[in-house]
């Protein structure tokens, strides 16, 4: 079977990851699995450092004149052709309107079209998307069922073309430092020090003010508590917050990760130098992938919950869950989690095992494959592309 993955974007972000992870095992589980994306980027580098195949399948870049967007359109369509492609995968909205249009313009033969709608900030629901998620998309895949039950009662996709397959790790890949780099002694943190970590980019969206309101209501009945804010952030959000931090008593025990971005600390030893994380938003690629990382290193979660989050935490046995609009709820799970060390152990032991075991990209692969066969076994064997098997 011949997959050709659709990517348009040029930066490891986002969905990057996930897709050619996906495109990667899915080649491990016997398809000729490939990936196109928008050249000269760190998805482009990332993607070949990690041995994905790579296709020059049509330019992906967003060229919005006329005859960029047809061009496109036809090279897609042409590259089907010639190497016989059984299955598109869209990972965009870009790339997924692109295929949509190669197949209705140029396409010789018919080639079954399945999106992964990697998040729902941005959902269409417009008579025209309408018409690409159900007329022109053999099926639709969400990371979780929250998304597929968003993108239902807004009308856009019907349930017959909807399915859900949650993301996974590479756990092939996923591994610490050894020796382990003295995260906390670059940060500046004591090593006795409870280390409360607000995973996540810092934007506009990500609740850092919830985190903030929550850890001053902690910081004087726990004055060993120190908060990180473990991730990258746009400047504009990382100065008002910062602002917000200088007038409080706790400010020295508050630190920004990205102030030490040039010490090349590995993202996973910095995960495992806290005690507790806290998920209050869900990222752009959907399946929540820092939540994953976090309890299959076996730390205490709490999350929001919004999303997929509820579907990764079982509440009081792999985390917490609390109202990320409701400060003094966030400080009490916190104040659980610090006051009981050992239910926070349990728990991180339980969620490790959960993710660790559920959570793979080689069961995702599986499924995504099973359901690429069972698209292409319910069409008409007259019009079954060339290849397929």
């Amino acid at each position: 079977m011949k997959v050709l993955h659709l990517v348009s974007r040029y930066r490891w972000t986002g969905c990057a990851e996930p897709a050619v992870n996906l495109c990667r095992f899915l080649r491990k589980a016997g398809a000729d699995s490939r990936l196109c994306c928008v050249r000269g980027g760190s998805l482009e580098s990332q993607a070949r450092q990690l041995g994905a195949q790579l296709a020059d399948a049509a330019p992906l870049g967003r060229n919005y004149t006329p005859w960029g967007i047809l061009g496109a359109a036809r090279s897609l369509a042409s590259y089907v052709a010639s190497e016989q492609i059984d299955i598109l995968h869209a990972h965009t909205s870009h790339d997924h309107w692109l295929a949509a249009l190669s197949r209705t313009l140029f396409a010789g033969r018919e080639v079954p079209l399945v999106r992964t709608h990697h998040e729902t900030r941005r959902i269409r629901a417009g008579i025209v998307w309408r018409r690409i998620f159900n007329r022109h998309t053999a099926m639709n895949v969400t990371v979780s069922a929250a998304s597929r039950q968003y993108f239902e009662t807004r009308g856009a996709i019907r349930p017959d073309r909807i399915r859900t397959i949650y993301g996974g790790l590479d756990f092939s890949r996923f591994g610490t430092s050894s020796p382990a780099p003295d995260v906390r002694g670059t940060w500046g943190v004591p090593g006795d020090a409870r280390i409360l970590a607000h995973l996540s980019h810092i934007g506009p969206d990500r609740k850092q003010e919830a985190i903030l309101e929550a850890f001053s209501l902690l910081a004087e009945e726990f004055p060993r508590a120190w908060l990180v804010f473990l991730g990258q952030g746009n400047k504009s959000t990382v100065r008002l917050l910062r602002e917000k931090i200088r007038s409080r008593s706790f400010r020295d025990r508050v630190v920004f990760s990205r102030d030490f971005a040039d010490r090349g600390i590995p993202w996973l030893d910095q995960v495992v130098a806290v005690d507790q994380v806290v998920v209050l938003a869900v990222g752009s690629e959907g399946s929540s992938r820092g939540i994953m990382e976090a309890m299959a290193l076996g730390k205490g979660v709490v999350g929001a919950r919004v999303g997929v989050i509820p579907e990764l935490i079982e509440e009081g046995k792999t985390g917490w869950l609390v109202d990320p609009d409701h400060p003094p709820s966030l400080a009490g799970a916190l104040r659980e989690a610090l006051g009981d060390s050992e239910k926070a152990m349990r728990m991180g032991s339980a969620g490790a095992a959960l993710i660790r075991t559920r959570f793979r990209c080689e069961r995702q692969a599986q499924e995504t494959l099973d359901l690429y066969r069972e698209i292409l076994s319910s069409r008409d064997p007259s019009a079954r592309p060339a290849g397929s098997r």
